[in-house]
């Protein structure tokens, strides 16, 4: 019992950072522009902003990414414990 505790537990965990990540990204999904169209005569400047919208956009994508499959595997190992007899 106290492994499938923990597992629920973790998978919990996951949960709120899945949750998270999915509100970083629609954020900045929403806020893009702020980035892409930034408000400077200074190319480099713009074009760092724009940068940094398209990198923050690939890790929270990437951070949504990772905890899924992080959450599949959990599943994968709470089918093995429960096929083995301990639950």
């Amino acid at each position: 019992m106290k492994n499938i505790n923990q597992v629920e537990a973790t998978n919990i965990t996951l949960e709120t950072v899945l949750g998270l990540s999915q509100t970083i990204n629609d954020l900045l999904s929403d806020s893009i522009t702020l980035f892409t169209e930034y408000p400077s005569q200074d190319n480099g400047k713009k074009y760092r902003a724009d940068r940094l919208g398209s990198k923050l956009l690939a890790l929270s994508a990437a951070s949504i990414q990772m905890t899924e499959k992080a959450q599949g595997q959990i599943e994968t190992a709470i089918q093995s414990l429960m096929k083995g007899g301990e639950e």
